[in-house]
């Protein structure tokens, strides 16, 4: 891996399909979670999205009504290293805080585990692949976000000053069939110490014009969330994490 020392707290691969292609039911938890036990996933938690909306009419009371969503699962390893979230077509996989790169999380973890999706039926018709990396860190003593990341103003260009807290997000489409968001987000704690997170996140969709397997949306994804990364990262950032 290019960056064995990187700030990667979790990472992401999530596919969605067609659900007009796809039966769904819940009983699928069940079965998936009977193939991937026996490669350590073995820890599951149900998960029912809640959204509370509230209806204004007049000089009326709000009124408010609780939508809950699908129902989804999770799936985790004994040593929570990596998580499995299925839904109706939809699967993500998550590396939790010790990434060891994206030619090991793709054969060791995607794709013998996918097999298993697949061969309950589900996943045809694939519309997109994402891929999302979240790295949090802290800064070092007397540095400032500039000296991390090319595109931040730096204090030290326009008078005395600290830098107390920074927010960031930058939306790209990236031809032919990608879109592509930058986020960076730096808090300063109650201990005085500057906390970063930095979210690299790329969409890859199946459209008319390019027809992919999943596997190459997911390759694609994942290229142009890290080239996002190396080409914001400062030089000595690069030094930080090699």
């Amino acid at each position: 891996m290019e960056f064995k020392n990187h700030k990667i707290t979790e990472a992401v691969c999530a596919l969605r399909f067609d659900p007009s292609k796809n039966p769904w039911d819940v009983t699928f938890f069940s079965y998936f979670f009977d193939k991937i036990k026996q490669k350590g996933f073995e820890k599951k938690q149900e998960i029912k999205p809640v959204q509370l909306n509230f209806e204004f009419k007049g000089d009326s009371e709000p009124q408010s009504n609780i939508q809950h969503g699908e129902t989804q699962m999770v799936f985790k390893t004994v040593n929570d290293q990596h998580a499995i979230l299925m839904g109706n077509n939809y699967i993500s996989f998550h590396s939790l805080n010790h990434y060891s790169g994206w030619d090991v999380f793709m054969p060791e973890i995607i794709e013998p585990n996918i097999v298993d999706y697949f061969s309950l039926g589900l996943g045809k018709g694939v519309l997109s692949a994402q891929m999302i990396y979240i790295n949090n860190f802290d800064l070092e003593s007397g540095k400032s976000l500039a000296d991390y990341f090319k595109f931040v103003p730096n204090m030290r260009d326009f008078g005395e000053g600290e830098e107390n807290s920074h927010f960031f997000q930058s939306n790209y489409t990236v031809a032919p069939n990608k879109q592509l968001s930058v986020k960076t987000v730096l808090n300063t704690a109650p201990n005085l110490n500057k906390k970063v997170i930095l979210e690299c996140n790329c969409i890859a969709a199946n459209n008319s014009s390019i027809e992919a397997p999943w596997k190459n949306l997911a390759d694609d994804a994942h290229s142009a969330a890290r080239n996002a990364f190396v080409q914001i990262s400062s030089d000595y950032f690069k030094k930080l994490i090699k």
